[in-house]
């Protein structure tokens, strides 16, 4: 009885092997291969839509003045919503699915395009590439996909709803969104835009202004032209040398600064914090770590380095001209004012300790900008720069 009963499921199991196999070959049989090819000249634009079905969008580059675009895998049945034309130096790919993608395999629309030509790219439900160096505008938005480029001489808009997003070089301007992967980019000319609410964001050198932000990963940078602003709600921050402002915050991780020419604002609530080279003011906290920091102080702005629970290093230079405010607060019963000191080559105008906080306050070559140093059961150092404790 179990012998014929294995035999029964063998052949259930065959027939419908077999009825799959059949299906796919009617299927494929159906599907089609549309080609055509448009005379264009330089700086046109190839714009490509597909709504309501998967597809992907592959381009190209040549030398030729000349725009081929193949399709393969649209149904039969579903040809007559595909429409391929030229106008006014711009070829145009349309399809609307309308549930075409349902009998279908994923559709693929391939463009090969002069090196000199603008994309304006978009598809429901796949992956967007340019393999080649283009020279011109590329704006790409899937809602289902990767997001990729090649070296870019001009402005991007890269976007994607379910996806990573990379790019080569940018010599323009770039805007980088996706809502579920990584970013990573080259080199950017000018102003770079990063976001997205589920990955890491890595970056190259950015010669303008940079804004970087992530709900769930690591942000690493290179050096910024400009003023930075960077964000991540879960991970760590490491950034180069910034030749303007620089606003560094995450709820989760360790902060690392090389420098930066301004306001710096940087912090987070569960790591160490280390910048260095910082010229002009600082505001550093952290609720769980340690913070070391490099100050050439400049103008009025005041500075502040705070943590509540690890240590503070402070290096400035021997001819810097400021004030220094030094606190560590002392909390616990098993502590003492023994096991804490605020240390520094400086010497101090005020220096005292109690049960309850360690106090001092420095007035280095007649003063200046107002430097407040606190933290919560740990030591304070103030350094001469050049020096390493």
């Amino acid at each position: 009885m179990l012998s014929k009963l294995r035999w029964q499921m063998l052949v259930m199991l065959t027939a419908l092997f077999v009825l799959a196999l059949l299906t796919t070959s009617a299927a494929n049989a159906t599907e089609t291969t549309k080609t055509e090819s448009f005379k264009v000249k330089k700086g046109g634009v190839l714009e490509v839509e597909i709504d309501d079905a998967a597809a992907d969008i592959l381009v190209k580059t040549w030398e030729k003045a000349e725009v081929l675009v193949k399709v393969v895998g649209i149904p039969l049945e579903d040809l007559d919503e595909l429409k391929i034309s030229e106008s006014a130096n711009t070829v145009r790919v349309e399809y609307y699915g309308y549930g075409g993608w349902r009998r279908s395999r994923h559709a693929r629309i391939t463009a090969t395009v002069p090196t000199e030509f603008n994309l304006d790219l978009s598809t429901s439900g796949g992956d967007i590439e340019v393999t080649d160096k283009i020279k011109g505008k590329v704006d790409a938005a899937t809602s289902g996909g990767d997001v990729e480029v090649g070296v870019v001489e001009g402005d991007i808009q890269l976007r994607t709803s379910g996806g990573d997003v990379t790019a080569s070089d940018v010599l323009g301007e770039a805007t980088l969104r996706t809502s579920g992967g990584d970013i990573e980019v080259g080199n950017v000319k000018g102003v770079l835009t990063a976001s997205t609410s589920g990955g890491d964001i890595s970056v190259g050198s950015v010669e303008k202004s940079l804004k970087a932000s992530t709900a769930g990963g690591d942000i690493m940078i290179d050096n910024v032209g400009g003023d930075a602003v960077v964000s991540t709600a879960g991970g760590d921050i490491e950034v180069g040398k910034v030749s303007g402002s620089a606003s560094v915050k995450t709820a989760g991780g360790d902060i690392e600064l090389m420098g930066a020419s301004g306001e710096v604002e940087a912090k987070t609530a569960g790591g160490d914090i280390e910048c260095h080279g910082i010229t002009g003011s600082i505001d550093a906290a952290t609720a769980g770590g340690d913070i070391v920091a490099e100050l050439m102080p400049e103008g009025r702005q005041g500075s502040s380095l705070e943590t509540k629970g690890g240590d503070i290093e402070l290096y400035i230079p021997g001819d810097a001209k400021v004030t220094i405010e030094a606190r560590i607060r002392i909390r616990g019963r098993w502590y003492d004012e023994d096991e804490y000191e605020i240390t520094s080559d400086f010497e101090a105008e005020l220096h005292e300790k109690d049960k309850k906080s360690v106090r001092a306050k420095y007035v280095i070559n007649g003063g200046g900008p107002r430097v407040t140093l606190e933290t919560v059961n740990g030591n304070i150092y103030i350094q001469r720069m050049g020096k390493s404790r």
